[in-house]
């Protein structure tokens, strides 16, 4: 069974991931949710969820690592569990909008990136190492980022990354109609 570890935090945007997750899950895959602490953690929307300490994580026994973007803190862009574990981890990176930079903070955005502009602005030091591309999504060799707003455009990217469109093609029109809700 192949597994996420979706990383989460208060004020985490999970509108931008859920749909992604749910067809993830319909394909198989088994999604464990992590925090810096553990407990509950709320979205930006109010939702909250129940989360496992990041400390418990073994990156090594995923295949997908998760984020989506929402309220950055100094917290998570110095938490050294959180940079050890992207840092450890081996598989395929989905960090939409603001998670960017969590990413960046553990010095693994040495490739092509997007994110919002004000963001990308706002935490230009830890970007420093990557090439930002003014674009809604940007899928390099492992790692896929996107703007807040392009929710289509990273699930598709990872789906595609993933083969899963491949092998169904279908699902891509499906996606499509859910994301633009028609």
């Amino acid at each position: 069974m192949k597994k996420i570890a979706f990383i989460t935090y208060d004020g985490f945007a999970l509108w931008q991931v859920a749909l992604l997750q749910k067809f993830l899950k319909q394909e198989g895959w088994a999604i464990d949710t992590f925090s810096l602490h553990g407990g509950i953690v709320q979205s930006d929307g109010g939702l909250e969820i129940v989360s496992t300490t990041l400390e418990k994580a073994d990156p090594l026994t995923y295949d997908l690592l998760m984020m989506a973007g929402g309220d950055i803190t100094d917290d998570l862009l110095t938490n050294e569990t959180l940079k050890l574990f992207i840092q450890q981890f081996n598989g395929i990176i989905a960090a939409s909008c603001a998670s960017s930079i969590i990413v960046a903070s553990a010095g693994l955005l040495d490739c092509q990136y997007t994110t919002m502009p004000h963001l990308n602005e706002q935490f230009h030091d830890y970007y420093v190492d990557g090439t930002y591309v003014d674009s809604d999504i940007c899928v390099t060799e492992r790692i896929i980022t996107s703007r807040g707003y392009a929710h289509y455009d990273l699930m598709i990217a990872v789906l595609e990354k993933l083969n899963i469109t491949t092998n169904k093609p279908k699902l891509k029109q499906l996606a499509l109609k859910l994301a633009k809700n028609q």
